[in-house]
């Protein structure tokens, strides 16, 4: 990842945002500690994000990236309020570091015929 001109915030951050139906996107910022340790390798070089449902607890599904990475979109599963968390490896262990803000996906998950939807540009009719 390119050298960024901005400083890190504060405070670690994870936030997930329904994206369209069927699809979360979800993105974090680590504070200029937690870089520190992901540099000096004292976490793995990869994350895991876990989406997990909030009515049951039960894990929608994971996805695995780059600390560095800053972002990735997740497949909503069944759809519903779901909460996502992100893991970092230490010392063979996964440790959880940061949990989102709660989230619900705007419509259950299927084929992917199902997940598509129509832009207002595609319902504009032509003119007389």
């Amino acid at each position: 990842m390119p050298e960024l001109s901005a400083q890190p915030p504060a405070e670690d951050r994870l936030v997930l945002l329904p994206k369209n139906p069927g699809t979360f996107f979800v993105f974090w910022q680590f504070s200029a500690g937690r870089v520190e340790a992901f540099r000096s390798s004292s976490f793995a070089s990869d994350v895991e994000l876990r989406l997990s449902y909030l009515d049951d607890n039960s894990q929608a599904g994971a996805h695995r990236a780059s600390w560095q990475a800053g972002r990735a979109y997740l497949p909503a599963g069944r759809g519903g309020a779901c909460v996502a968390a992100l893991y970092a490896l230490r010392n063979g262990a996964w440790e959880k570091l940061l949990e989102s803000n709660e989230a619900a996906a705007p419509a259950p998950a299927g084929m992917a015929a199902d997940r598509a939807y129509a832009s207002m540009e595609f319902l504009k009719r032509s003119q007389p």
